[in-house]
């Protein structure tokens, strides 16, 4: 089932300041569908999009995007390679990943547009890759709050140990499902109010 109140719930966050929503996914159809769903919302919402991800999946994305978007919609996506914006320096590198990000939102904010970015977080092997993802994850809530922006880091289900899943679901305002979005705080429930 798609997350039907897609547009909604990011449209309150981003009213409220922007948010850093947690994505777990078991399903690729549906995990599709949501990230469809989440720049379509942000396009009509008159943003611009950042989108994070793997050369598999972004064909299936990017077919459905141009049977629903004009032309002038489509500009406003900037695709990047998840491997090439997660492991640029050859492995993930929290530093180098968020001099990445910053360097590529700067023009943006520079020209005072309004942005959203999806993340499909993935990695290889890596000696100690949970903590150094979980503190990438922690850097990246912290200035969450100065970048006002709405930002879905997304994992597939089945790569996430439960000691992993514990801490990015302390680093994230909010936990999307591929058929739920859902306030992980009293705070970001107020906020955000009943869906």
């Amino acid at each position: 089932m798609l997350i039907n109140n897609m547009a909604q719930f990011t449209s309150r966050i981003k009213e409220n300041g922007g948010g850093h929503i947690l994505y777990f996914s078991d399903s690729e159809d549906q995990y599709v569908a949501n990230a469809v769903e989440f720049i379509i919302s942000g396009i009509k919402e008159g943003e611009h999009i950042l989108f994070v991800e793997n050369d598999r999946l972004y064909p299936r994305i990017a077919d459905q995007l141009v049977t629903r978007l004009t032309t002038e919609e489509i500009k406003r996506i900037q695709a990047i390679n998840n491997f090439d914006f997660y492991c640029s320096e050859g492995n993930f590198h929290p530093v180098t990943i968020l001099n990445f990000f910053f360097n590529t939102i700067d023009p943006y904010y520079e020209k005072k547009l309004i942005i959203r970015a999806w993340g499909h977080v993935e990695w290889g092997s890596q000696q100690d890759i949970e903590r150094t993802i979980a503190s990438f994850e922690f850097e990246l809530d912290r200035l969450m709050p100065e970048m006002d922006m709405v930002a879905v880091c997304a994992y597939n289900s089945d790569r996430v140990s439960d000691d992993l899943r514990e801490k990015l679901m302390n680093c994230h305002g909010y936990l999307m499902t591929d058929s739920d979005i859902l306030a992980l705080s009293e705070k970001e429930a107020e906020l955000t109010g009943e869906l």
